[in-house]
């Protein structure tokens, strides 16, 4: 690790770190597309096949989560930790219920006696994806299941891949139980993605697909597209951080190595105007990170996807965020609230020294469901509104058709379109 001047980033790094692990994997796409053709074809058989092979027919005996799974599993949380999730479930819900749009938006008169509105609707069917590899995710069952109960989905698909017990981790199972959720399938990776795009015996397919996953579940959501809708094409983790010299190096520190945990492919980035602070990271990084279990995967997403650069000022800094686009920006200066007016690309921001990443990750009610890989420039993070979909409605009564009449005639003449011309001219016919 080693500190570097904005400006004198090499194109080479430049792009290695804008681009980070962003969008499908392409070597990986033909084996993904295997898969997906495999489950739409065969159906359980090959979501059974897969892990009995792995852990054997006594662990892996059913595709879809039992009650008893469901009883078992609250033996093997803590007290403390059912309190927590209800803290969470608490802010969670309070957000999301304010994100809830209007069942119908603005009447607008464009003539006497034609109106044009949206109301909205809820997406009957929605799928999520928990991920499962290496971390065990509650709080992505309430990020992602929550918002889809407010919003008013009549059916909701939860997959999550088993461990080597053949079962689903039981603080994912409380999480669901203790906010509903009964459709519980235990099936992860690119085979549950097809499951709830195509449908099989035991898996009912969905209309729209959410959750983040590895490369492959992104690779499998991607090609999903043909069939379904997605929230977004979510991948490996990052953290963006601008930082002022009045910023704290050890919470920095904290913070990257945060979001370096997830994966060895997160990326974690600071640019900071004040080389002294980014020297101070550095130093307190190798500070706490060999007291982290997950230290081997922090080292290797610093080497593959960290920067630590000093900007010139904050508008260089800006200017860098904007087109990096991070899914995480916390903002560490003298006054982030000036600076996060001029933020146009980010997923989640967190201003202040006290705003740590993993505030928004688990408890202020936000929700941690976010674009990554530059995707910030056209998604937004995952609300209500993702649950549903406006849906056009306009009404003419005789008068008001009477003022267009003529608009519609001579357009669809120029379009060629007769029976577009006939169907307002037969209704002004005596």
């Amino acid at each position: 690790m080693k500190t570097i001047r904005l400006k004198d980033l090499n194109n080479t790094d430049y792009q290695r770190i804008v681009r980070r692990s962003a969008g499908m994997d392409v070597r990986i796409r033909p084996q993904v597309k295997k898969i997906m053709e495999s489950v739409k074809t065969s159906g359980d058989a090959v979501l059974r096949n897969k892990y009995v092979k792995r852990y054997g027919a006594a662990a892996y005996s059913s595709v879809a989560v039992t009650p008893g799974d469901i009883k078992n599993a609250y033996t093997r949380v803590t007290p403390d930790f059912i309190r927590a999730l209800r803290q969470m479930i608490k802010n969670i819900t309070a957000v999301q219920k304010a994100q809830l749009p209007r069942l119908k938006d603005t009447v607008v008169r464009t003539e006497k006696g034609i109106t044009v509105w949206r109301e909205w609707r809820p997406i009957e069917k929605v799928g999520l994806y928990i991920p499962g590899g290496k971390a065990v995710y509650p709080s992505s069952v309430l990020m992602t299941a929550i918002p889809a109960q407010i919003s008013g989905c009549r059916q909701i698909v939860l997959c999550s891949p088993p461990r080597e017990d053949g079962q689903i981790p039981a603080p994912t199972l409380v999480a669901a139980d203790m906010i509903g959720i009964t459709n519980i399938y235990r099936v992860g990776g690119a085979e549950a993605i097809a499951a709830m795009c195509y449908g099989t015996n035991t898996i009912p397919n969905v209309y729209k697909i959410f959750g983040a996953g590895n490369a492959f579940v992104t690779a499998a959501k991607m090609l999903a597209l043909d069939t379904v809708s997605i929230d977004m094409p979510a991948g490996p983790s990052e953290i963006f951080i601008i930082a002022d010299d009045t910023a704290n190096p050890a919470f920095i520190a904290a913070d990257l190595l945060a979001d370096g945990e997830h994966g060895e492919d997160s990326a974690c980035v600071l640019i900071t105007t004040s080389e002294t602070v980014a020297k101070k990271t550095i130093a307190e990084i190798q500070k706490q990170l060999p007291f982290l279990k997950t230290a081997d995967r922090i080292r290797a997403s610093l080497r593959q996807y960290g920067l630590f650069a000093v900007a010139d000022s904050i508008t260089e800094a800006i200017a860098f965020t904007n087109e990096y686009a991070p899914e995480h920006l916390e903002i560490m200066t003298r006054r982030p609230e000036t600076v996060v007016g001029r933020i146009r690309n980010a997923g989640s921001v967190f201003l202040g020294p006290w705003t740590s990443k993993a505030t928004g990750d688990y408890a202020t009610g936000a929700n941690h469901v976010l674009p990554t890989g530059g995707m910030a420039k056209m998604y937004p993070p995952l609300g209500v509104d993702a649950y549903g979909k406006w849906m056009q409605v306009q009404t003419c009564t005789k008068r008001g058709l009477s003022t267009i009449r003529n608009t519609i005639e001579i357009v669809a003449a120029i379009e060629q379109l007769p029976a577009h011309k006939n169907s307002v001219s037969v209704r002004f016919m005596k």
